[in-house]
This record gives C-alpha cells, structure tokens and sequence, in this order.
C-alpha cells in the first residue's frame, strides 16, 4: 500500500502542478490521504465478521 501511495503521489505531483514547490506539496497531500483513506478503511473492515 506504501509502495503504491508513494508512486502514485510522485506521478500526481508531477503531472498535476506547475511550479516544484506546488508539485511537493501536492505529491505529500496525495500520499497522506492514501496512506490515511487505507489505514481508516483497514481499521472499520477489521471488525467485520468475513
């Protein structure tokens, strides 16, 4: 999941913003929310009874 987050922001950041700084900060943006979304949604299903 990390290793994924982490190429999906770089490519983002690359494609999405002009300038390096706004590229930076919005590869970060991106990589937090996966990093986060997935923690979240991995912490709910585990009390899902499969």
């Amino acid at each position: 999941m990390m290793l994924f987050a982490i190429i999906v922001a770089v490519v983002f950041g690359v494609v999405a913003r002009n300038t390096g700084r706004e590229s930076i900060l919005y590869g970060l943006k991106v990589f937090a929310e996966f990093v986060g979304i997935g923690l979240a949604l991995a912490w709910l299903l585990y009390f899902l009874p499969f």
